[in-house]
């Protein structure tokens, strides 16, 4: 029978590293980097915490790819609350995945009622859109901000974590007294036949909800918060099967820990429209970390699709986007535009994205102009008239297939791949 087993769990590095050892069944080797166990690492001492909730940021990764694959796991002990969750998660996890069959269970041997003093709150805190606006909606609760290395930065990468921690450090409405960081291996205790469960993107179609959120699990019982709050991605106008959203955060629990997903109420550009009102009725300033590309000179690179929407969603609100930490890129209409071919295809929450945005450009309200108001404004208009559904995800399964070509060839001859991207990015 394929089975994972958790043999136990070590405090390491003065209590602040988790460390957990385990075995698999043979036939499941070519799912784990078993060079590269699970861990994760937090400021401070967290020794104290119980084995059944320090087992949580563990199986909050491996618990979905159980479910997929279809093997066992094994624990000793585990959160009563979490392990009843599980079920839940399960059960959303299939309703948008009909075509697969779920399968695997946990299996643990005793179940224990935790409680956490509670009282306090944490954000789960990337300097992105999303969590900035949660954060100013939420400042008077004055939450811990919680960022974590290895979801969005790689943990090799410490040159934008050093970046990363500095912007923190220089944004003038954080409170540094209530930031948190983690490292987690969270994407790299994995191969890239995980990805293939789901046709490639299994990060943000199944698993950054459930790692994000359980990886706080020991940090919630030492610092006594027992409200989580996670900025949500999209809104109740899309439903679509990701891996954050409020029916998947909402139902991840633990002890008397429950999680807010943050937002949902809003589109994008409604959110960034309270970010600039609160920076002009604060007199103060905030500098959006909106992408983590490796072309990026900066907070962001301002040229990437999310960069673009973010820009274009500041400049319909009348802002420059300079306020936010953005650039605005040369030919920035013709850049939008050209994203939008016979090749072009979305997900069901990038193509609401851009929606919303046409949306917003329908409304004919003032706008910040780059140079000339009267070219802008005929460029705004036809990208609000461009008909999403006729162009797009036209040749889905082809360029789809593609895709998981060049991502298999990519992970089998990722020493190379790595060195080609050294080399290619040096020269820009």
């Amino acid at each position: 029978m394929k089975h994972f087993k958790l043999h136990s769990i070590t405090f390491e590095e003065s209590g602040k590293k988790i460390c957990y050892d385990y075995s698999i069944s043979k036939s499941l080797s070519k799912y784990f980097n078993l060079n590269d166990s699970y861990y994760s690492k937090y400021d401070i001492d967290v020794s104290a915490t119980p084995k059944s909730i320090a087992v949580i940021p563990l199986l909050s990764n491996i618990m979905p790819i159980a479910w997929f694959v279809g093997f066992d796991v094994f624990v000793d002990e585990v959160d009563e609350n979490f392990y009843k969750a599980l079920a839940n998660l399960k059960e959303e996890f299939t309703k948008y995945h009909p075509n697969k069959t779920l399968g695997g269970a946990l299996k643990a041997s005793t179940l224990v009622k935790n409680n956490i003093k509670g009282g306090d709150s944490a954000l789960l805190f990337s300097g992105g859109l999303d969590s900035f606006e949660s954060y100013t909606r939420n400042y008077s609760l004055n939450p811990y901000l919680i960022s974590i290395h290895g979801a969005d930065i790689a943990i090799d990468d410490t040159k934008r974590w050093a970046d990363f921690k500095r912007f923190n450090n220089e944004e003038k409405i954080v409170n540094k007294n209530r930031l948190q960081y983690i490292e987690t291996n969270v994407r790299d205790f994995y191969t890239y036949h995980v990805e293939l469960l789901v046709d490639i993107g299994w990060w943000g179609k199944i698993q950054h909800g459930m790692a994000l959120l359980g990886v706080l699990a020991p940090l919630s019982y030492k610092l006594n918060f027992d409200t989580v709050l996670i900025g949500s991605s999209n809104t109740n106008e899309v439903d679509f099967g990701w891996g954050s959203s409020p029916n998947i955060d909402e139902k991840m629990k633990w002890a008397n820990c429950s999680v807010i997903h943050d937002g949902y109420h809003l589109r994008r550009t409604q959110k960034i429209e309270n970010v600039v009102s609160y920076i002009n009725a604060n007199n103060t300033s905030i500098k959006l970390r909106v992408c983590y590309s490796e072309l990026r000179h900066g907070a962001n690179c301002n040229k990437c699709a999310k960069c673009l929407r973010t820009i274009l969603g500041t400049i319909m609100t009348n802002t420059n986007p300079i306020n936010l930490g953005l650039e605005i890129p040369e030919n920035f209409y013709h850049r939008i535009l050209s994203i939008f071919n016979q090749n072009t295809t979305m997900s069901k929450g990038l193509e609401y994205e851009w929606w919303c945005l046409q949306e917003k450009a329908k409304e004919n309200k003032p706008f910040f102009v780059i140079d000339n108001k009267e070219s802008e404004s005929a460029l705004l208009h036809t990208f609000a008239q461009l008909d999403l559904k006729k162009i797009i995800n036209k040749n889905e399964e082809k360029v789809n297939k593609l895709a998981i070509r060049k991502f298999i060839i990519r992970n089998k001859f990722s020493k190379l791949y790595a060195f080609y991207k050294k080399i290619r990015y040096s020269k820009l």
